[in-house]
């Protein structure tokens, strides 16, 4: 089986770089949408802001995605993702990393395929999904080591390689049955920090980043992909509204 790799995947164009002498903080985005679950009661959290409906980081109407589901369990298992994690533990600012917010989101883990789908969408997109996936047979992905992007600054990610055919991101193929635009970037949102970092701690993080960006910390299989809706873009209210098993089964 062959994976997708970065000369395919969009994530080098999309990096964020600590620089010398920088302080890592939160962005706009980061302090409405996942200050307020990660650290409620910050200071910095935005509450609520004109145009969304976001209040302390959900929202009455649900968002729907198509993602691939992360097995958590099987991941914690990878010897690689162990020692990656034993590394990130070893330093003073995982005090500020909200790991209970990870056990708390350890059965939603996953990487969006297509977001942002409309009510009449939904049913659509899973007919489509399944017809592109059913002569695939079985799948798998690589979960990369960490990324850290330009947006939603207080999360450290894990990016997904999944696996190609004919040389094409199977993934991508889903969102063209879809009809949604080529992404080729499928992160997941692993570690969420609670506190902003001091220019000490952040060049402990650019180390650790440039350390294990180019190692894979795990291969896993691909059971199916999920229609999920939230009220909340962590998915700590996640539910999964339809199931679509690999190979049409």
């Amino acid at each position: 089986m062959k994976f997708c790799d970065d000369t395919v995947m969009a994530y080098d164009a999309s990096r964020r770089i600590l620089g010398p002498g920088e302080a890592l903080t939160f962005d706009d985005a980061y302090r409405l949408a996942h200050l307020p679950l990660a650290a409620p009661g910050h200071p910095e959290i935005i509450a609520g802001k004109d145009g969304t409906d976001y209040r302390y980081g959900r929202y009455d109407t649900p968002r729907h995605s198509l993602v691939v589901p992360i097995d958590a369990e099987a991941l914690g298992r990878a010897g690689e993702f162990q020692a990656f994690e034993s590394e990130l533990r070893s330093f003073s600012f995982s005090d500020k990393i909200a790991w209970q917010l990870g056990r708390e989101r350890a059965g939603k883990l996953h990487a969006t395929i297509v977001g942002g789908l409309s009510e009449p969408d939904i049913a659509r997109c899973v007919e489509a999904a399944a017809a592109a996936l059913a002569p695939q047979g079985a799948l798998s992905l690589r979960i990369g080591g960490p990324f850290l992007g330009r947006i939603n600054t207080g999360r450290i990610y894990l990016p997904v390689y999944p696996c190609c055919h004919d040389g094409k991101d199977i993934f991508g193929l889903v969102q063209q049955a879809c009809g949604a635009r080529l992404s080729r970037f499928y992160v997941v949102g692993t570690y969420h920090l609670a506190a902003a970092l001091t220019v000490a701690e952040t060049a402990d993080l650019a180390g650790l980043v440039q350390r294990w960006q180019r190692v894979v910390l795990a291969e896993l299989p691909v059971t199916s992909l999920a229609m999920m809706a939230t009220n909340d873009d962590l998915a700590l209210s996640g539910r999964v509204v339809a199931t679509i098993p690999m190979g049409g089964g």
